[in-house]
């Protein structure tokens, strides 16, 4: 072969042609002797397709035997060539390409193997060979004969009227598939044609042509060929063919006589009077080959032959009807089961006309894949995806609802032969159409196929595409869907990510374990049982565990059973776990005090299970003894010499944060008696406490036991905690109470000021940030008092300022949205000595969103009261869906409505004055 390839290289590269093929080895079966070819495999380079090539090399020694010269063989060489070129049917040989040189002729042509070396290999039970060896091969030369006699009369007649007059066994052909193809156009010549090599070359070619041809010709030589009908000429070559294949080990019949049967040897007889007719010395009267097959049809020699039946129905399969497409299904089946049919026909005859016809809307899927995937098992592995994956997966783009189901029921005989890229790019895409089916049949087949799929599907489809739609299939109508999803979910949880495992798992069980179908709450339970590996410790005792003890007690035994099967390993399973964890995780000195509550009536104290009960009796004793016994071991030194107090009955701000926001913090409570704990002589304190408590001028200090209640001063009220100048501590959690409270600015003075809270002499700037800030809508409560009157302790004035006013709680209305700049409110005050000086700061309203100044005369006191800043739920009407020609018209309103209040609020500051 490398000798060859080095004469081909060379050749070519003289010509400067590119050689199109890869030469392989060569292909046994064919006698040098018989062929002037060199029949070898090869591939195409553009391509890589497989095919034989038939070489011709003018530059060996002369041929043997007869010492025929190469350069006259040449011509019959390039006979062949130019006649297969221009010649295509189903029975002749396919061509692919073709080289010509001046010394080489290289043709391609489909994968065929010689006949001869294909009836040698069944005869010695090769790969050919079947079980029925004896009626599979002879239907099988039936079907062969059938098709070179086809070809041979497609030949003969008219409009090509050629000259065969080559037909030997080894011009015949055969493909993988065990088709017969007719070969040999050596010799080929048309009946009109005066220069055809027939005429002159027609003794030269090899083989025993010579012995075999008709009387007419052994007398007149191969000229008188050209006055005579090639159908009448070829036929008498085409009945000694005819005995060769049925007794190949005979040699030829005496044809000086009538044939009669018993030279006939083993010739069917149902072909025994048309071979004899085809043998008459006299060509006038001779049968052609057109006769010859309507004769062999008349006679029922095709119609008998299994196989023959059996490829024409797979030819036209389309035009059949549904009954006899399932008989002929049937009949594949029976004859593949039973070994009748080789192996080779199998795989590359029906197995692609079946697949063929699948892909077509009227083929009957459901009987015909399966029977696909049952003949794709003879297929090598080598062959498997090409032959039988790609056109099985095409069919997932078929809508037809049977192909799709017989698709899924068979998925396992293919599954594990595709690959990742054909899963996630092919098979995945069209299978997902399947979840949203309207018929439940469909939907449940695509859940069930989803597993033996898993192993393909990428981390992206397994870890959140496929379990969205497992999630809307957990809520499918069918029971059986719901169960089977959950089934599905526990065989997919050891290759789910880690993150999806705790997240998905215990919600999608949990949710099977509420399902009204009781075979899907027992898979519910089933499956938390099979993954248990899937969780941690804190995952059985915090999520396992809870989520499915309410089914211990449901309405079904089934459920109750398993459910009981279910916690008792769990709840081995977590003892086994927690074996392995510490005692404590505190340090030495905290741990007695961390423990709280401790038992001082059980003996074993000195034990690991202190503390623990055994049963109902014995938890009871253990409570009835408990006492408070390490809590002191946490108390500093000052707290233990501290008197008690009931400040812990109330959520209690953290004093460790910075800033406690009026907002967050808790409610005081309105019970007189925790009141009277704080030890406070004020009334109780109703509605919400928002307000920030002032000091009074005492030393900044609060609550002291002679209080009159909560004071608003002007003298500093920065809170000491500690340090040289630091004044004595809290004596009671009152104090600290009111001290997380307190403001935490460091300016010293009074939160509000001594100054007027409105200059009501500058409208604009009073009232523009109100203007301007937003206002949402937001609904407030009806007004209701948030005031208390304290009872009026003695007066005591400082520089004229009144420091013993009594002081609101401030209303808070709670809002989302950001504030808006405070504005200042007042409310009624409390009668004072007719020498107190009056307020500065005062202000006046009409309306009830912001309160009404009732009349007092020139002698009573007055103390600004703060008051929370108004909200965008103090307006009364919102702007929230109005036009903007509705918005301007109400602001203006207000402006106007506001002037007002403002103009009389300075006449009332006027006298008074």
């Amino acid at each position: 072969m490398n000798y060859l390839k080095s004469i081909t290289t060379s050749v070519l590269q003289s010509t400067g042609v590119t050689f199109p093929f890869s030469i392989g080895e060569r292909i046994p079966g064919l006698d040098s002797s018989s062929s002037i070819w060199e029949i070898r495999e090869g591939v195409k380079r553009d391509d890589g397709t497989p095919l034989t090539l038939f070489i011709y090399d003018s530059t060996l020694p002369p041929f043997q035997p007869g010492n025929k010269d190469r350069k006259t063989l040449f011509q019959l060489a390039r006979n062949a060539l130019k006649k297969l070129r221009t010649i295509r049917h189903p029975d002749v040989i396919k061509y692919i390409d073709s080289v010509d040189t001046e010394t080489h002729i290289y043709i391609a042509t489909e994968r065929v193997r010689p006949l001869e070396g294909v009836l040698r290999d069944w005869e010695t039970g090769g790969a050919l060979a079947s079980k029925g060896k004896g009626k599979g091969k002879e239907e099988w030369i039936g079907w062969g004969v059938k098709s070179v006699s086809t070809a041979l009369a497609f030949l003969n007649a008219p409009p090509l009227s050629q000259h065969h007059a080559y037909l030997l066994p080894s011009t015949i052909f055969v493909t993988p598939s065990l088709e017969w193809r007719l070969g040999g156009f050596d010799l080929l010549t048309g009946r009109e044609d005066q220069a055809g090599v027939l005429w002159a070359l027609g003794g030269v070619a090899p083989g025993d042509v010579g012995e075999r041809s008709g009387p007419e010709v052994k007398k007149g030589g191969w000229g008188v060929l050209r006055d005579t009908d090639p159908a009448l000429s070829d036929t008498y070559l085409l009945a000694l063919l005819l005995f060769t294949l049925y007794n190949p080990l005979s040699p030829l019949p005496s044809l000086s006589s009538a044939p009669t049967p018993s030279s006939a040897g083993s010739i069917p007889k149902s072909l025994f009077p048309s071979w004899k007719k085809m043998l008459n010395p006299n060509p006038r009267t001779r049968l052609s080959t057109a006769s010859f097959l309507d004769e062999a049809a008349q006679s029922g020699f095709w119609s008998s032959n299994a196989l023959i039946s059996l490829v024409d129905g797979l030819d036209n399969f389309e035009l059949k009807s549904e009954s006899d497409k399932l008989g002929l299904l049937r009949n594949i089946k029976e004859s593949s089961s039973s070994g009748t049919l080789p192996s080779p026909f199998v795989t590359n005859k029906i197995l692609p006309s079946l697949l063929h016809s699948l892909s077509l809307p009227t083929a009957p899927s459901s009987a015909m894949l399966p029977l696909v995937l049952e003949l794709g098992k003879l297929v090598s592995p080598a062959e498997y995806p090409k032959l039988v994956l790609e056109p099985v997966v095409k069919l997932y783009t078929s809508p037809d609802r049977g192909t799709r189901m017989a698709l899924l029921d068979g998925l396992n005989e293919y599954a594990d032969k595709l690959d990742n890229k054909m899963v996630q790019e092919k098979v995945w895409p069209n299978l997902i159409t399947g979840f949203a089916d309207t018929v439940p049949v469909i939907r449940e087949a695509t859940v069930k196929a989803v597993f033996p799929l898993s192993s393909k599907l990428s981390d992206r489809i397994l870890n959140n595409d496929l379990l969205r739609l497992l999630a809307k299939m957990q809520m499918d109508t069918e029971p059986s869907i719901r169960t089977n999803t959950c089934i599905l979910l526990g065989r997919l949880a050891p290759i789910l990510g880690p993150n999806t495992k705790k997240k998905v798992l215990v919600p999608a069980f949990a949710r099977s374990l509420k399902d009204p179908f009781v075979h899907a709450r027992v898979a519910g339970l089933m499956a938390l049982m099979a993954t248990v590996d899937c969780f941690d410790r804190d995952d059985l005792a915090g999520k396992v565990v809870p989520n499915m003890a309410f089914t211990l007690v449901d309405k079904e035994k089934l459920v109750r059973d398993q459910a009981f099967k279910a916690m008792n390993m769990f709840m081995a399973r977590i003892t086994e776990m927690v074996k392995s964890m510490p005692d404590t995780v505190l340090s030495e000195e905290k741990s007695s005090a961390s423990y709280g509550p401790v038992t001082t009536t059980s003996s074993a104290t000195t034990t690991n299970q202190a503390g623990l009960a055994n049963s109902a009796a014995g938890a009871a004793g253990a409570l009835a003894g408990w006492a408070i016994s390490s809590l002191s071991k946490q108390l500093s030194t000052p707290d233990m010499n501290s008197s008690m107090s009931a400040a812990t009955a109330f959520n209690v701000p953290s004093r460790l944060s910075p800033n406690p926001s009026p907002m967050n913090s808790p409610r005081i409570s309105t019970d007189s008696t925790a009141v009277s704990a704080f030890g406070s002589t004020s009334p109780s304190v109703p509605g919400p406490s928002s307000g920030k408590f002032a000091t009074g001028v005492n030393g900044g200090r609060r609550g002291s036991a002679g209080g009159s209640g909560l004071k608003l001063g002007g003298s500093g009220n920065t809170r000491k905690t500690g340090g040289a100048g630091a004044g004595p501590g809290p004596s009671s959690l009152v104090d600290m109470v009111a001290s997380e409270w307190d403001d935490n600015d460091n300016d010293g003075g009074n939160a509000w000021g001594n100054d007027d809270l409105i200059d009501v002499n500058a409208d604009e700037d009073d009232w523009s940030a109100f203007e301007s800030a937003p206002i949402p809508e937001i609904v407030v409560p009806p007004p209701q008092s948030y005031y208390v009157t304290s009872p009026k302790p003695p007066s005591s004035s400082t520089n004229g300022v009144n420091t013993n006013t009594n002081k609101p709680i401030q209303k808070i209305v709670s809002s989302n949205s950001p504030k808006p700049s405070p504005v200042a409110a007042f409310a009624s005050t409390t009668k004072s000595k007719p020498n107190s000086a009056v307020s500065p700061a005062m202000s006046s309203t009409t309306n009830d969103d912001w309160g009404e100044i009732p009349d007092n005369d020139n002698n009573s006191s007055s103390s600004p009261q703060k008051v929370a800043s108004p909200t965008p739920q103090a307006q009364a009407q919102s702007l929230a869906g109005m036009s903007k020609e509705d918005k301007d018209k109400e602001m203006a309103r207000r402006r106007a409505e506001r002037a007002a209040r403002i103009a009389a609020m300075k006449e009332q500051k006027k006298g008074k004055a």
